[in-house]
């Protein structure tokens, strides 16, 4: 974990130096807090959808959860993912709170990594759609999602899906000769059918996730936006899912510096300004950290609740 981040921390720094401070500084323009008000707006849709998406996971496997319940403990997850290397401590987090409080322990784990997997498979559908399509786009369009431009750079997020992918499989695979992860593994295959079949189930999950990733990319845009940036907003949308693949990658904390990394890169290709990919990408960065800071007072409020019930006992 350390490493994380000294990883992140290396990153910004080198680009610090290699920009400069005032240089980033001058990349910021007019700022617009109404741009900025309308991001953190959608950061709450964002929540709410995932919320959502859990508890609809979790209703699928005959758990019990309520909608407030999944809401709260899915600001505190954001939260802790925003902190604390590898970006699903948070979800690990909860789904021990949910299994702890729960009388079916492994259905409760495998709610959050069902509707966690929902959304990286679309986040991964969406990119490589945007990359396979570029061909057909406007010359920009089709320059910024080139092998050499923008599609280059994502390919480390693809690849990452990839081989998480044939990893999954692998263990899978090795597992069901194991007798004794043959049960865990028939019963993980039996939650993931029940949670994407029937159709409408499995519709219900694409329509979530496809929605919570377009938050993303339009908090992205609107982070451009409130700093003054003018590019277009087609350019901003193609070029989020880059950005987004980037933080995947789990050697920084919650992408802090990869995704700042990649912007520079994609910026520069296009004969941008990199300062510019940075600076909008520093943006993007603490407008999702702000919208998981509700986190916080969901962590006072069950840290007080503990403290009562010790105190209690």
């Amino acid at each position: 974990m350390p490493s994380r981040w000294l990883a992140s921390l290396a990153i910004l720094t080198g680009l610090l130096v290699w920009f400069r401070p005032e240089r980033l500084i001058e990349q910021v323009g007019a700022f617009d807090e109404r741009w900025m008000l309308a991001a953190l707006g959608i950061g709450v849709v964002q929540v709410g959808l995932s919320a959502w998406r859990w508890h609809f996971t979790a209703h699928c496997l005959g758990l019990v959860m309520s909608y407030r319940r999944a809401l709260q403990e899915y600001y505190l997850g954001s939260l802790v993912n925003q902190v604390l290397p590898g970006g699903v401590l948070g979800d690990a987090y909860r789904a021990k709170r949910h299994a702890d409080q729960s009388p079916q322990k492994s259905p409760a784990w495998f709610a959050v990594i069902i509707e966690r997997l929902s959304g990286q498979l679309a986040l991964a559908v969406v990119a490589v759609v945007v990359i396979a399509q570029s061909a057909t786009w406007q010359p920009l369009l089709n320059e910024a999602w080139g092998l050499v431009g923008i599609g280059g750079m994502a390919w480390p997020g693809v690849l990452t899906y990839l081989g998480a992918a044939v990893a999954i499989i692998g263990v899978g695979w090795a597992a069901t000769r194991k007798a004794v992860f043959q049960s865990l593994w028939a019963s993980f295959s039996q939650s993931l059918r029940a949670c994407f079949w029937p159709f409408h189930r499995g519709a219900f999950q694409l329509a979530s996730s496809l929605a919570i990733v377009a938050t993303y990319v339009a908090v992205f845009v609107l982070a451009a936006w409130a700093i003054g940036v003018d590019q277009p907003w087609p350019f901003l949308v193609a070029v989020a899912p880059a950005l987004l693949l980037a933080m995947v990658v789990p050697i920084t904390v919650s992408g802090w510096g990869l995704r700042e990394l990649v912007a520079a890169g994609v910026w520069s290709t296009l004969g941008l300004d990199p300062a510019q990919g940075v600076a909008v990408s520093v943006a993007y960065g603490v407008l999702i950290f702000l919208t998981a800071l509700p986190g916080t007072l969901m962590w006072q409020h069950r840290h007080g609740s503990s403290a009562k019930t010790s105190t209690r006992n």
